[in-house]
Protein backbone atom coordinates (compact mmCIF):
# COMPACT_ATOMS: atom_id res chain seq x y z
CA UNK A 1 0.00 0.00 0.00
CA UNK A 2 1.47 3.34 -0.97
CA UNK A 3 0.49 7.05 -0.40
CA UNK A 4 0.25 9.27 -3.27
CA UNK A 5 0.60 12.44 -1.03
CA UNK A 6 -1.30 15.20 -3.69
CA UNK A 7 -0.76 19.03 -3.10
CA UNK A 8 -4.02 20.81 -2.60
CA UNK A 9 -4.00 22.30 -6.24
CA UNK A 10 -3.42 18.80 -7.55
CA UNK A 11 -6.26 17.09 -4.99
CA UNK A 12 -8.65 20.10 -6.53
CA UNK A 13 -7.67 19.62 -10.42
CA UNK A 14 -8.61 15.76 -9.93
CA UNK A 15 -11.69 16.04 -7.83
CA UNK A 16 -10.27 13.83 -5.15
CA UNK A 17 -10.92 14.02 -1.27
CA UNK A 18 -7.86 13.07 0.36
CA UNK A 19 -8.13 9.69 2.41
CA UNK A 20 -6.92 8.62 5.70
CA UNK A 21 -2.75 8.09 5.06
CA UNK A 22 -2.13 3.88 4.98
CA UNK A 23 0.41 2.27 7.00
CA UNK A 24 3.92 1.67 5.69
CA UNK A 25 3.56 -1.03 2.80
CA UNK A 26 5.93 -3.65 1.52
CA UNK A 27 7.56 -1.36 -1.46
CA UNK A 28 10.85 -0.36 -0.58
CA UNK A 29 10.55 3.53 -2.37
CA UNK A 30 7.97 4.30 0.56
CA UNK A 31 5.21 7.05 -0.08
CA UNK A 32 5.50 9.23 -3.28
CA UNK A 33 4.35 12.85 -3.48
CA UNK A 34 2.84 14.44 -6.30
CA UNK A 35 2.59 18.09 -7.42
CA UNK A 36 0.64 19.90 -9.80
CA UNK A 37 2.92 22.39 -12.61
CA UNK A 38 0.32 24.72 -14.89
CA UNK A 39 2.25 23.98 -17.57
CA UNK A 40 0.74 23.43 -21.02
CA UNK A 41 -0.25 20.63 -20.88
CA UNK A 42 -0.22 20.69 -17.23
CA UNK A 43 2.20 18.23 -15.80
CA UNK A 44 2.33 16.44 -12.29
CA UNK A 45 5.72 16.05 -10.79
CA UNK A 46 6.63 13.28 -8.34
CA UNK A 47 9.00 12.43 -5.53
CA UNK A 48 10.14 9.63 -3.77
CA UNK A 49 10.12 9.78 -0.03
CA UNK A 50 13.06 7.63 1.22
CA UNK A 51 15.18 8.09 -2.04
CA UNK A 52 13.90 11.51 -3.53
CA UNK A 53 13.38 9.79 -6.37
CA UNK A 54 11.96 12.10 -9.23
CA UNK A 55 9.53 11.62 -12.60
CA UNK A 56 6.94 13.71 -14.43
CA UNK A 57 4.27 12.80 -16.26
CA UNK A 58 1.16 14.45 -18.01
CA UNK A 59 -1.74 15.45 -15.65
CA UNK A 60 -4.28 14.28 -17.55
CA UNK A 61 -7.03 12.59 -17.79
CA UNK A 62 -6.92 13.06 -14.14
CA UNK A 63 -9.12 9.52 -13.36
CA UNK A 64 -6.18 7.96 -15.02
CA UNK A 65 -3.67 9.30 -13.08
CA UNK A 66 -2.89 7.15 -10.52
CA UNK A 67 -2.39 4.06 -12.93
CA UNK A 68 0.03 6.05 -15.44
CA UNK A 69 1.68 6.62 -12.42
CA UNK A 70 2.45 3.30 -11.36
CA UNK A 71 3.31 3.14 -14.83
CA UNK A 72 5.75 5.99 -15.02
CA UNK A 73 7.88 4.76 -12.20
CA UNK A 74 8.24 1.15 -13.88
CA UNK A 75 9.64 2.95 -16.67
CA UNK A 76 11.87 5.80 -14.50
CA UNK A 77 12.82 2.37 -12.53
CA UNK A 78 14.44 0.47 -16.17
CA UNK A 79 16.02 3.83 -17.03
CA UNK A 80 17.96 4.32 -13.94
CA UNK A 81 19.15 0.30 -14.40
CA UNK A 82 16.71 -1.67 -12.26
CA UNK A 83 16.01 -5.09 -13.61
CA UNK A 84 12.69 -5.64 -14.81
CA UNK A 85 11.08 -8.07 -12.49
CA UNK A 86 12.77 -5.74 -9.48
CA UNK A 87 10.90 -2.72 -10.94
CA UNK A 88 7.69 -5.18 -11.57
CA UNK A 89 8.18 -6.74 -7.80
CA UNK A 90 8.34 -2.58 -6.55
CA UNK A 91 5.56 -1.44 -8.52
CA UNK A 92 3.14 -4.34 -7.61
CA UNK A 93 4.23 -3.87 -4.24
CA UNK A 94 2.52 -0.56 -4.13
CA UNK A 95 -0.75 -1.46 -4.97
CA UNK A 96 -3.49 -0.42 -3.65
CA UNK A 97 -2.78 3.61 -3.78
CA UNK A 98 -4.19 5.83 -1.45
CA UNK A 99 -4.74 9.67 -2.67
CA UNK A 100 -4.11 11.68 0.22
CA UNK A 101 -2.46 14.91 0.98
CA UNK A 102 0.80 16.21 1.60
CA UNK A 103 0.55 16.79 5.02
CA UNK A 104 1.61 16.02 7.55
CA UNK A 105 4.24 13.15 6.85
CA UNK A 106 7.87 12.46 8.01
CA UNK A 107 10.71 14.77 6.43
CA UNK A 108 8.21 17.36 5.03
CA UNK A 109 10.37 20.33 5.28
CA UNK A 110 13.11 18.20 3.08
CA UNK A 111 10.64 16.55 0.64
CA UNK A 112 9.11 20.02 0.01
CA UNK A 113 12.24 21.27 -0.73
CA UNK A 114 13.19 18.68 -3.05
CA UNK A 115 9.56 19.01 -4.40
CA UNK A 116 9.76 22.76 -4.92
CA UNK A 117 12.97 21.96 -6.83
CA UNK A 118 11.93 19.10 -9.01
CA UNK A 119 9.34 21.63 -9.96
CA UNK A 120 11.62 24.67 -10.87
CA UNK A 121 13.79 22.18 -13.26
CA UNK A 122 11.17 20.88 -14.77
CA UNK A 123 9.39 23.52 -15.81
CA UNK A 124 12.86 25.26 -17.02
CA UNK A 125 13.42 22.18 -18.67
CA UNK A 126 9.77 21.92 -20.19
CA UNK A 127 9.73 25.70 -21.18
CA UNK A 128 12.49 24.84 -23.58
CA UNK A 129 10.19 23.05 -25.61
CA UNK A 130 12.86 20.34 -26.95
CA UNK A 131 13.10 18.23 -23.95
CA UNK A 132 10.88 15.12 -23.66
CA UNK A 133 9.84 13.72 -20.60
CA UNK A 134 12.31 10.78 -20.35
CA UNK A 135 14.72 13.46 -20.56
CA UNK A 136 13.07 15.44 -18.06
CA UNK A 137 12.80 12.48 -15.97
CA UNK A 138 16.82 11.06 -16.83
CA UNK A 139 17.66 15.03 -15.28
CA UNK A 140 15.53 14.85 -12.37
CA UNK A 141 17.22 10.68 -11.48
CA UNK A 142 20.36 12.38 -11.48
CA UNK A 143 20.23 15.89 -9.62
CA UNK A 144 21.99 15.46 -6.52
CA UNK A 145 20.55 15.35 -3.35
CA UNK A 146 20.91 15.38 0.43
CA UNK A 147 19.47 12.86 2.72
CA UNK A 148 20.41 12.45 6.36
CA UNK A 149 23.77 14.07 5.45
CA UNK A 150 24.60 11.44 2.44
CA UNK A 151 25.02 13.68 -0.49
CA UNK A 152 24.03 10.91 -3.44
CA UNK A 153 22.40 10.73 -7.15
CA UNK A 154 18.76 9.66 -6.47
CA UNK A 155 18.95 6.79 -8.70
CA UNK A 156 22.17 5.99 -6.79
CA UNK A 157 19.73 5.88 -3.56
CA UNK A 158 16.84 4.10 -5.03
CA UNK A 159 19.27 1.28 -6.59
CA UNK A 160 20.94 0.78 -3.41
CA UNK A 161 17.81 0.43 -1.77
CA UNK A 162 16.31 -1.52 -4.52
CA UNK A 163 18.86 -4.05 -4.92
CA UNK A 164 20.41 -4.33 -1.98
CA UNK A 165 23.46 -2.31 -2.35
CA UNK A 166 24.29 -3.40 -5.90
CA UNK A 167 25.26 -0.40 -7.88
CA UNK A 168 24.25 -0.44 -11.57
CA UNK A 169 25.03 2.61 -13.89
CA UNK A 170 21.76 4.26 -15.29
CA UNK A 171 20.98 3.47 -18.66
Amino acid sequence: MTALRCTQKLLTAMKAAPAEPPSPGANRLGDWSLNLLHTRPKLVVAISEHDRLGLVLEAAPYATLPQRFVDAVFVQLLAIGVPPDEAQRECDAMQPLTITSTTPYPNRLSLQANLKDYAWLTELMWSERDKSLAEINARLADNLVSINGKLEFPWQFALNRLNQGEKFAPN
